[in-house]
């Protein structure tokens, strides 16, 4: 995955945020559903890879993933063009809250990272008409190499280019995102990805604030 160089301050602030998340580790593992994005490219070769860059135009020969994953279950779904508060709000109102539904509080708490979409000015009118029914758990700045679902995004582009998967549409590229997510994202494997995050949280702190991966 692809990560900017941290600032000293940076690695500081990582390793305090670790420290006070590993005295509450099991808040970040029972009864939460992570949620992030991922967009996915070919080259005219056909080699698929994750992109990277600027998501302020349509980007051709590409196709926007957006996965929720817990304990309870886990989806994955195709977005159209870019991503905006509208279409989170979609993937929120039927991938997440539904989740609630097999909780004792009937409360589902979701972690996302710090894409500017997920705290737009319309999200939080979203978080706010729907606080009986989500929290928003904390989350740090610069902690990518944490979240449970960049990790399964890794795992995904490796599986696809060890196979030598080629594409040549978009459509198949969706195809192929789809296939190798069903057979990644097993219960067994959302369990082992979830139970890492102290595993992780020690490792940056380990580390004194740099990334784990």
């Amino acid at each position: 995955m692809f990560r900017p160089e941290l600032t000293l301050d940076q690695k500081i602030s990582r390793a305090s945020a670790a420290k006070n998340m590993i005295k509450n580790g099991d808040k970040y593992t029972i009864g939460v559903a992570y949620g992030d994005s991922q967009r996915f490219r070919f080259e005219d070769n056909g080699t698929i890879s994750l992109y990277h860059q600027s998501e302020k135009a349509n980007i051709p020969n590409t196709v926007l993933a957006w996965s929720c994953m817990s304990t309870i279950n886990s989806t994955i779904s195709r977005v159209d063009g870019r991503l905006n508060s509208a279409k989170y709000s979609n993937l929120l109102e039927n991938h997440v809250l539904p989740l609630r539904e097999q909780t004792s509080s009937n409360m589902i708490q979701y972690v996302h990272d710090w894409f500017p979409v997920h705290h737009s000015a319309a999200m939080k009118k979203f978080y706010s008409e729907n606080r009986n029914d989500l929290i928003l758990l904390d989350w740090p700045w610069c902690f990518g190499d944490i979240m449970p679902v960049e990790w399964l995004w890794k795992v995904m582009i490796n599986e696809l280019n060890e196979k030598q998967i080629k594409v040549f549409s978009e459509q198949r590229l969706w195809e192929e995102i789809f296939k190798v997510w069903q057979k990644v994202c097993t219960k067994d494997f959302v369990f082992s990805l979830l139970n890492n995050i102290t595993v992780n949280l020690e490792r940056v702190v380990k580390n004194q604030g740099d990334y784990v991966d």
